[in-house]
């Protein structure tokens, strides 16, 4: 994730320096393509000549110019000129419409026939012709090198832009929640307070009832702004631990032996399995109880299950917490989305029991904050299975 952040943010520097990469390769392989094309035709020039003036000797020396004539024609027609002079620099024959143009519109190469000198010369314009269709081509490909990779880097920064965008809005609405959770808290403080002072100092009974609704439905709404505020805390940037080492057989075994009470009053058999060594690592305890509480509760709420199944377990460097039930299950489309924020398999049940779908997401990010993860996995025939696993593992799972 953090390189992901770091090669986004460069993403304009490096299509930049991308661009100017094609754009150099680009113009060396033209260059390097033009010079060898030009050294091609030079070598077949030069050859050319030396079989021309290997033809021409005998007309040349018998001075029979209608044949030198008639081979000029030849060349003519195969794309070549002839040129033929005086080794004291007199013109004797020349194919060239206009002899006196610049040397830069020809390519020339030459050689000696006796007395005379013999030129084979061809047009630069027809030599690099099939330079210039294979530069269009070049060009062609470069500008679509060059358009895919500003198309892909620019995408890249709307992606990065975006993320920002939602990164931004998430960061505003959590701590949206925070405060608005933090402001109802103190009111809702005052009316439990008064609630309580109120059943201590004598009622009617009709009032009972409604006192019972207040203090019942502000214990239940001061609890889920408690969560949310944790929530909150958990989710803020730079949240510090503090790891300390713990038995975690002790710690778990805590946890379960605090909801055992709440766990039989509901009827439902709650069991504990650990090794008998202890496991010590350093964690947060205060934080990953938390985390094994609201698994418990989880399945003491929710499941419908007749027993509880908590057990932990040790592999080399990794510990493993299980919370198992057979109740109802979790239908696979929501296995994920259990760890989601306010999400609820069944909304109607989960008001009769209470919850505001708080619980799994608050184990999940505890875990993750340990390096750790929570998963559920499905139970055969029916039940849910939330294994909640630190990879950093005990620091010594023997208690040496």
């Amino acid at each position: 994730m953090k390189f992901g952040k770091i090669f986004s943010s460069l993403a304009p520097y490096i299509a930049a320096a991308a661009f100017m990469f094609l754009v150099l390769a680009f113009y060396v392989s033209i260059g390097v393509y033009r010079l060898s094309v030009y050294m091609d035709a030079k070598r077949e020039l030069e050859t050319r000549a030396e079989l021309a003036a290997m033809t021409l000797a005998e007309p040349l020396r018998t001075q029979d110019f209608a044949a030198v004539r008639a081979f000029g024609d030849v060349c003519r027609e195969r794309g070549y000129e002839l040129s033929v002079r005086a080794s004291g620099g007199g013109r004797i024959f020349d194919t060239r419409r206009n002899p006196v143009d610049s040397t830069e519109h020809w390519l020339s190469a030459e050689a000696s026939s006796g007395e005379y000198v013999v030129w084979l010369i061809r047009s630069r314009k027809e030599v690099f012709a099939p330079f210039r269709r294979t530069y269009r081509l070049f060009v062609l490909a470069a500008l679509a090198g060059a358009a895919g990779v500003f198309v892909f880097f620019f995408a890249l920064y709307r992606q990065r832009v975006r993320i920002r965008e939602l990164a931004r809005t998430e960061k505003f609405r959590r701590e949206f929640v925070a405060d608005v959770s933090h402001e109802i808290k103190t009111p809702l403080t005052g009316i439990l307070g008064a609630s309580e002072m109120l059943s201590e100092g004598g009622v009617s009974e009709s009032q009972k009832p409604l006192l019972s609704m207040i203090s019942k439905e502000s214990t239940r709404l001061n609890a889920l702004v408690q969560q949310i505020l944790d929530l909150a805390r958990l989710e803020r940037e730079g949240e510090v631990l503090d790891l300390a080492k713990t038995d975690l057989v002790d710690l778990a075994r805590e946890a379960v032996e605090s909801l055992r009470p709440r766990a039989e009053a509901a009827g439902i058999a709650l069991s504990f399995a650990a090794p008998d060594a202890p496991c010590i690592a350093k964690v947060d305890a205060r934080l990953l109880s938390e985390a094994l509480l609201n698994l418990v509760e989880n399945a003491i709420r929710h499941s419908g299950s007749p027993d509880i199944a908590v057990s932990v377990s040790v592999s080399g460097h990794r510990a493993t917490f299980v919370v198992e039930d057979h109740g109802i299950g979790i239908p696979p489309e929501h296995a994920e989305r259990v760890f989601e924020r306010f999400h609820r398999v069944d909304p109607a049940r989960a008001a009769e029991t209470g919850g505001a779908g708080l619980g799994l997401a608050i184990a999940r990010r505890i875990a993750r904050l340990h390096g750790g993860d929570v998963v559920l996995s499905p139970v055969v025939p029916s039940g849910a299975r939330f294994v909640l696993s630190l990879r950093g593992g005990p620091s010594d799972a023997h208690g040496k």
